[in-house]
């Protein structure tokens, strides 16, 4: 991606965005008002990534105590392979350092083999399996954990 990417808490502005790459991405996905919703509580946590003032990705997390689970993070189409995803796992990272937070978990479809790759990157590690996890289609979900 181009120096320009930004990465910043979402607005609500975003929303419409959030839920366009979520449709995009996802056979079961989020609606805006799922999105609106999810902003206005405490414990999810969102972070875009802008180039150039265009939204073309996102990561979505849960914090409660010391944990995060990561729910979903996506990339326009034009936008993956270019570092996006990266700099948003390394946003939560961040935020994760600052805010005491010990461990990292999350589900992936076991046929994202990029999204897995890039998890392994970061250190994540595969320590199950959650059988029949994902619908549209019927999918076993990888479990991946980091500890800080």
């Amino acid at each position: 991606m181009k120096s320009l990417l930004n990465i910043e808490s979402i607005s609500k502005k975003d929303a419409h965005c959030v839920a366009k790459i979520e449709s995009e991405c996802f056979s079961t996905p989020f609606k805006e008002s799922d999105i609106l919703e999810y902003i206005d509580n405490p414990i999810w946590h969102f972070f875009v990534a802008k180039d150039e003032g265009k939204l073309v990705g996102y990561i979505s997390f849960t914090r409660i105590l010391d944990e995060c689970q990561i729910v979903n993070i996506a990339t326009t189409k034009k936008a993956r392979c270019k570092g996006v995803g990266t700099a948003l796992i390394n946003a939560l990272l961040d935020f994760a350092k600052k805010n005491g937070v010990k461990k990292l978990f999350l589900e992936v479809r076991e046929s994202n083999a990029s999204a897995i790759n890039l998890y392994k990157k970061f250190g994540f590690l595969a320590v199950g399996v959650s059988k029949n996890h994902y619908s549209l289609p019927v999918e076993n979900a990888i479990l991946m954990n980091l500890e800080l």
